[in-house]
């Protein structure tokens, strides 16, 4: 294998010029550079990045943690990210996590170990002394609310969105509502669960354990979920959903089984994706991609040292359409 000492004495150039063309120094006159460049070409050297990298100190990578890649939420999430990355001149890492916290652990040394410059998280259930100890090697940037002071975060206000979702049914007469979320042991779900119990014991609404549901993530969990609820009596006349896709699956499934929605199962979803307009579904906005661009920017700041606010904050709005 070819190394830079065996260039160096083709180009007839010094090892130093020709490290400082490989790091892209720009003192080096032009006919050294051009020297090097056609020795590397003549010799067929393709250059070690992982020790460049090392004597830069950076390898301009971005490391993105989400718990499924092929989850719509967190598809969208990533495509925000890599969007603000290329802009930076940044690449995007993805580790799927299957919300496993020895495979976020696995990830977080690429950070301890200078393998990414930063890194993102898009969910993640590690406690928050784990990030504590984790963001002493470098830059953070939470998608979700975090418990650790160290680690900067985009607050999305899911309590709003809880409300937001539990008045409109309500408004609509509804008094026995019931909860599907996705994972209960991450910032989001944890939040919209605790929101959810707290104005349906707040408002009075009636309940039955059997109307709560979590880590329901698809399409099929939701035809599941119907098929459980449409089974049970009494069962909820409206269902607070944290997912369109979920939602759209108890909607299937329920139409299929001659319930009439919204009359007799009203449905409001969460995030506002492309399938909610296509079936027409209510739902809670949340911008996505918004997310993504604004957590990939934040780590880029932090990566410059620029000052960034250690919350930052994202609105939910309420799209009515005809599910409830």
């Amino acid at each position: 294998m070819t190394n830079i000492t065996e260039i160096a004495k083709k180009a007839n150039v010094s090892r130093t010029t020709v490290s400082r063309v490989l790091n892209n120094h720009p003192y080096v006159k032009p006919e050294k550079r051009d020297a090097v460049l056609k020795a590397m070409k003549e010799l067929n050297y393709v250059p070690n990045f992982n020790a460049i990298n090392l004597s830069r100190g950076k390898t301009n990578v971005f490391g993105v943690i989400v718990p499924k890649i092929n989850h719509p939420f967190f598809s969208k999430l990533i495509a925000g990210i890599g969007e603000e990355c290329n802009k930076h001149n940044y690449s995007l890492l993805v580790h799927q996590s299957n919300n496993d916290p020895e495979q976020e652990m696995e990830f977080f040394n690429r950070l301890k170990y200078k393998l990414i410059d930063g890194l993102i998280l898009g969910s993640c259930v590690s406690p928050p002394h784990v990030l504590d100890e984790i963001s002493g090697f470098g830059n953070i940037v939470s998608c979700e609310a975090s418990a650790s002071k160290q680690v900067a975060h985009i607050f999305i206000n899911h309590e709003s969105g809880i409300k937001m979702a539990i008045d409109h049914l309500r408004n609509q007469g509804h008094q026995s509502i019931g909860l599907c979320i996705g994972n209960p042991k991450s910032g989001v779900g944890i939040s919209r669960k605790k929101s959810f119990f707290h104005f349906q014991n707040e408002y009075g609404l009636k309940w039955s354990d059997n109307w709560y549901f979590e880590e329901q993530y698809t399409i099929e969990n939701g035809i599941e979920i119907a098929k459980l609820l449409l089974n049970k009596s009494p069962r909820p006349a409206a269902m607070v959903v944290g997912s369109d896709y979920v939602a759209a699956g108890i909607i299937y499934e329920a139409k299929r089984q001659g319930i009439r929605i919204p009359e007799e199962l009203a449905v409001i979803g969460f995030d506002n994706q492309p399938i909610s307009k296509v079936i027409e579904l209510s739902t809670i906005h949340q911008p996505i991609k918004e997310l993504g661009q604004t957590a990939a920017n934040l780590l880029y700041n932090l990566m410059i040292n620029k000052d960034v606010p250690n919350i930052n904050k994202l609105n939910l709005k309420l799209i009515k359409r005809k599910s409830t």
